[in-house]
């Protein structure tokens, strides 16, 4: 928003030589300075964050020993200079991350972009991909469905790069303005048989079931349903707890949720992992979801790791 003002008044300033001359920035020809270990990060929220609360919360994950500094750059966006450079890549290759129940989106620091420069629109997510043939289970398929629900990272096989199980686990970079995928068609076979694979989502943070979108919840949404429609998206699109550790990990992420001291948390790992680092198999579903997949009433859906 603050980006398109500036355009606007760009188109309709009249600039002098002097100003349209302009000044080269680094270009002194001097040494350039080592730049410390810093991101910016936005959190995805109409409420106000606070440093504070950021430093208490994601600093004991990203920086547990050192912790790290935290900036207030105006509109819910954060400078952070981290203590330990593994803090940053943790920061920028983990998460989801969460503060408050509102999604944090994590960029690089550039020292030749402006604040307003920053996006805030990709986050580092596993997706698990349903239903595949299992001979058809292997990075090829992982990346090409992996480029299909955004931009691919990497994809959970064994060194041979095949595996067999419920699921092909893919981890990719999703594009918080773009609607969630619930699944994609493939087609298979010599006759090109056409199959649907749902997709389910690692610690999903809040999503609208009514439009698809990350970062809001279905009665804030601008996009209403006529009569007779119902939504497309709904809880089937978040993987399950796969393990006694994640389901504990879950668990105690519920309980501090809803305490009415609301203190913030983030998702991340439990020893500097990416915290939805699961197992590529789940076991024990027994009910239908809207998409068509196994849902397990025993199992919890994952929202956090902590």
């Amino acid at each position: 928003m603050a980006m398109e003002r500036v355009e606007g008044l760009l188109r309709n300033l009249k600039l002098s030589e002097a100003e349209r001359r302009g000044v080269k920035l680094g270009g002194g020809g001097g040494p350039v300075p080592e730049v410390e270990a810093k991101a910016l990060g936005k959190v995805v929220s109409e409420k106000p964050a606070s440093v504070e609360g950021l430093k208490a919360t994601l600093g004991k994950i990203w920086c547990p020993l050192r912790g790290l500094k935290c900036k207030a750059m105006g509109e819910n966006i954060f400078l952070f200079t981290f203590s330990q450079a593994s803090g940053k890549r943790k920061a920028l290759e983990n998460g989801p991350w969460m503060h408050h129940n509102d999604l944090v989106v994590v960029e690089d620091f550039d020292p030749d972009k402006s604040r307003d420069d920053y996006k805030f629109e990709l986050i580092p997510v596993w997706i698990h991909v349903l239903k595949l043939p299992l001979g058809r289970m292997n990075r090829e398929t992982g990346e090409a469905a992996g480029d299909a629900a955004g931009e691919f990272l990497e994809v959970d096989v064994g060194e041979d790069g095949t595996v067999v199980g419920e699921y092909l686990r893919v981890k990719v970079k999703l594009n918080i303005s773009n609607p969630l995928l619930q699944g994609m068609m493939v087609q298979v076979g010599a006759n090109n048989m056409e199959k649907w694979c749902p997709f389910e989502y690692e610690f999903l943070p809040e999503v609208c079931y009514t439009c698809g979108l990350i970062g809001h919840e279905d009665s804030s949404c601008a996009t209403k349903l006529g009569r007779g429609e119902t939504q497309q998206y709904g809880r089937w699109l978040r993987a399950a707890a796969t393990n006694k550790q994640n389901f504990g990990e879950w668990r105690g992420w519920e309980e501090n949720r809803h305490q009415k001291t609301n203190k913030g948390f983030g998702f991340g790992s439990r020893s500097g992992g990416s915290g939805s680092d699961s197992k590529s198999w789940r076991h024990g579903s027994n009910s239908e979801g809207g998409n068509g997949t196994k849902i397990t009433e025993k199992e919890p859906e994952v929202t956090s790791p902590i």
